[in-house]
């Protein structure tokens, strides 16, 4: 018999934004999970959490939802986190966006919940929700916070942060004026209608706070109702505290450095009422967790609560005959939004109780379209119950039968191959495929808004029959390989242009009107291919040879590509575009492939170009030492201007000879990062006071490796300017870091991106000299942003201004700027 599940229209759009979710290979779970997961089958309600960035949410709290009180649990994100910094790699922005994405999934997979997000980008600090708004643009990712709440249907609604400013930041007091908005906007059909071609309007029952407040500090007489709930609460089956399940959690938010301790013992958790119907007792007051809320669901009811009741972790194999008897009685129940999502689930059960094992791994990583698909499929059978394979289907063709019994512990393989559509889309992040400005993405699919990443490339359905039912399970077609430290690593089916065009650097930064060689990489994705490169550059300058004709043998084969670029003789900036011409011309992609341990491994897309900035300036220094910090990819830019950049290694902080360097520069965060920095810095101040300058970058005021920084005191504090586009003013016009070797003028401060700075110092030595200020619009001043001192015969130089972004940006102020500092006030060498 097969069973088929009738979903109308109204019940499909339930589950746009879980796609992933239904195309997930089945769990494997231990006893304990796999007992949370059929209790959870019983629970029928759901919670949305919603707050500003990722590590913005609360994972004990997600934690005590999910695996505690088992309701249907999500976070939403509003954004991506693509504005931070990133103390585990040299990814910024839209990369970084990429990682903490990645994060956030793998977060969800220890707490229990799923995520969502919107099209608002992190643009970095903010000082309030006026500005934010501004840059996102209100209605649009209030639409889309609509769109989730409509699309997941939550009954109770959580923010992290309140409406006011004791949230600290912009971003987050935006996020809670916005969910107060969306709870209410979401239940009208005036509101967004578009959307209504997919989803129904969907009031929660109520919105909360998940408020906070200091040791031993009361309620407020006369404050809106409250609930308390201790997240710290032991959980005998799991073995441990939602608290202890939070750090793990936690701990994945690894570009920020958020590693957590796990605590244990209570921890008091306080949700504030906010709007809707008021709790009494329970956050889940008035509402009915039951099956007994959709129509006609008592009887699965009934059926879960008696196979609950009767199951053992020891044979869990015994449940699935009552569990397929729960599964055909939903089939019978008319459509409803929690129909396929309660089927997923009791497929996913019977999987597990099963021991079933099934995945589907191509022989490549990387396919074209157009092109050819190996795919091993693979079915296993780790238990008593019988299953035969009835048939395996690749999204893109190819079905392999005959009926096949299952043999205990046996896997049973059928090899696929598959031509890929030629039209099919290459892969890139669905948020990342049209260019975006500074507050939103451009995604013109409503179906993809919310989702946390893109569909599979390529999807295999295996077809089981378990007592006698047919079920379908579909999983994503994957890569395997053996990595010699990590062990397994898999990675998703990637589909890419046969041909893609890598150059060195994202920014050429020319210094002269010299002729230069540019140099790029092409690789073939596919065997046999031909293709012609060629470089359109913006008016002024001039390349040769005008295209270069490639041939290619074997997948996988890489060709260097030479050109000889002419700047123009002023300054300018302006797109160098690589073209590839194949049977048509179109512009070409680039491969970026971000590979950490703990995430998947992406391949992104993004157009092969190089951003070209033609700067007047001469080399100040010709030799440069660099302490790295996190994420930092100044040196590259150093090295452009003719500079020769060393990094230093611990041992170089330790005994290297200084004196070779013109001048050494501390990285952004190092002092946060390097504690081989605290010994090394009586070594560099004596380095300066010999005739050396030294140049030190941003810090956080926290977890500084000394309490010394620098000749004279310095007192770091969070002030920053995060309006890149504030004012600057000059308050020492004659300072060498101002005149020398370049002059600096207000131009110098046009086109910076983000910020302006940030930690600047709030006080410090009488023989510093600062010579600048600026602020926000509306704020006092701050002149901590750049400071100066002679040491000895040598400089000393700190900053605040956020060049670690500005340089890689190839703005041509910021170089200007950075050079002077190198320089510490000499002429150029």
């Amino acid at each position: 018999m097969t069973t088929t599940h009738r979903l109308s229209a109204f019940a499909s759009v339930a589950v746009l934004l879980v796609a992933a979710r239904l195309l997930a290979q089945p769990p494997v779970e231990d006893a304990a999970r796999r007992r949370i997961a059929l209790e959870k089958l019983a629970v029928v309600g759901s919670v949305l959490y919603i707050g500003a960035h990722p590590d913005d949410e609360n994972t004990a709290m997600l934690a005590w939802l999910a695996q505690g009180r088992k309701v249907r649990t999500a976070y939403l994100s509003l954004t991506r986190g693509d504005g931070g910094q990133n103390l585990i790699g040299t990814e910024q922005g839209d990369l970084l966006g990429v990682v903490r994405t990645e994060e956030l999934l793998a977060a969800r997979q220890i707490d229990g919940a799923e995520q969502f997000f919107t099209r608002a980008i992190d643009f970095g600090f903010s000082k309030n929700p006026e500005e934010t708004l501004r840059f996102w643009g209100h209605d649009a990712v209030l639409s889309d916070m609509v769109w989730v709440i409509r699309s997941f249907r939550p009954d109770v609604i959580i923010t992290r942060f309140p409406p006011h400013a004791s949230g600290g930041h912009g971003h987050h007091t935006a996020s809670a004026i916005l969910a107060s908005e969306a709870f209410t906007a979401a239940a009208d059909p005036a509101k967004f209608p578009e959307q209504l071609k997919y989803v129904t309007p969907w009031q929660a029952k109520r919105l909360m706070w998940n408020a906070w407040r200091r040791p031993g500090e009361s309620a407020p007489a006369g404050g809106p109702p409250e609930l308390t709930v201790d997240l710290g609460a032991y959980d005998p089956v799991l073995g441990e505290s939602y608290t202890e399940i939070a750090a793990a959690s936690r701990s994945m938010h690894k570009s920020q450095g958020f590693g957590s301790t796990p605590r244990r013992g209570p921890m008091p958790n306080i949700l504030q009422f906010v709007a809707g119907d008021p709790p009494k007792n329970d956050l889940f007051d008035g509402v009915d967790l039951t099956w007994n809320r959709i129509p006609g669901g008592r009887a699965v009811g009934a059926i879960l609560a008696r196979t609950i009741a009767a199951y053992r972790d020891t044979d869990p194999a015994a449940s699935v005959p009552a569990l397929l008897q729960a599964l055909a009685a939903l089939d019978r129940l008319a459509p409803d939004p929690w129909i396929p999502l309660k089927r997923k689930e009791l497929l996913d059960e019977i999987a597990s109780c099963s021991g079933v094992w099934l995945e589907a791994m191509s022989a490549t990583s990387t396919v074209t379209p157009g092109g050819s698909a190996e795919v091993t499929a693979v079915a296993l059978d780790r238990s008593r119950v019988p299953i035969s394979l009835v048939s395996v289907q690749l999204s893109g063709g190819g079905v392999i039968g005959p009926v096949r019994p299952l043999e205990p512990n046996v896997p049973e393989t059928r090899v696929i191959a598959v031509k890929v559509p030629a039209d099919a889309p290459y892969t890139q992040p669905y948020w990342l495929v049209r260019p975006h400005g500074i507050g939103l993405f451009d995604v013109r699919d409503q179906t993809l808004i919310g989702r946390p990443k893109n569909p599979p490339a390529m999807t295999a359905s295996f077809v089981l029959r378990i007592g006698g039912q047919d079920l379908t399970y579909t999983v994503p077609v994957q890569h395997r390989w053996t990595d010699p430290v990590e062990g397994e690593r898999i990675r998703d089916l990637a589909i890419v242009p046969p041909v893609t065009v890598n150059f060195a650097a994202p920014v050429l930064v020319v210094p002269d009107s010299k002729p230069r060689a540019v140099r790029a990489v092409a690789r073939a994705n596919e065997a046999g291919v031909t293709a012609t490169v060629r470089l359109a550059v913006p008016a002024g300058w001039s390349v040769v040879p005008e295209s270069v004709p490639l041939e290619f043998k074997a997948r996988g084969e890489e060709r260097a590509v030479r050109f000889t670029l002419t700047p123009p003789a002023g300054g300018s900036t302006g797109e160098l575009v690589a073209l590839l011409v194949t049977d048509h011309e179109e512009p070409a992609h680039s491969l970026v492939e971000i590979s950490h341990p703990y995430i998947p491994l992406q391949t992104l897309l993004p157009p092969a170009q190089v951003k070209l900035v033609r700067v007047n300036i001469a080399p100040p220094v010709k030799r440069v030492g660099y302490v790295m910090g996190p994420g930092d990819e100044v040196p590259e830019i150093l090295r452009q201007l003719g500079i020769q950049v060393s990094l230093l290694s611990d041992d170089d902080l330790e005994g290297a000879d200084f004196t070779r360097f013109d001048t050494i520069v501390v990285g952004v965060r190092a002092y946060n990062t390097r504690p081989a920095l605290a010994e090394a810095e009586e070594r560099l101040l004596a380095y300066v006071k010999d005739g050396g300058t030294l140049v030190v970058q941003y810090n956080n005021d926290r977890g500084l490796v000394t309490d010394r920084i620098g000749p004279y005191p310095i007192k770091l504090s969070r002030e920053r300017v995060t309006d890149e586009t504030a004012p600057v003013t000059v308050l020492a016009p004659d300072s060498p870091l101002l005149t020398t070797p370049n002059r600096i003028t207000a131009a110098d401060f046009d086109g910076w991106v983000q910020e302006r700075g940030l930690y600047f110092p709030t006080s410090w030595d009488a023989r510093y000299q600062a010579p600048l200020a600026m602020a926000d619009p509306g704020e006092k001043p701050l002149d901590g942003s750049l400071l100066f001192a002679r040491y000895g015969k040598g400089s000393y130089v700190d900053t605040g201004l956020a060049f670690f972004r500005q340089l890689p940006a190839g703005v041509p102020g910021a170089i200007r700027l950075f050079a002077n500092l190198l320089a510490g006030g000499r002429p150029h060498a």
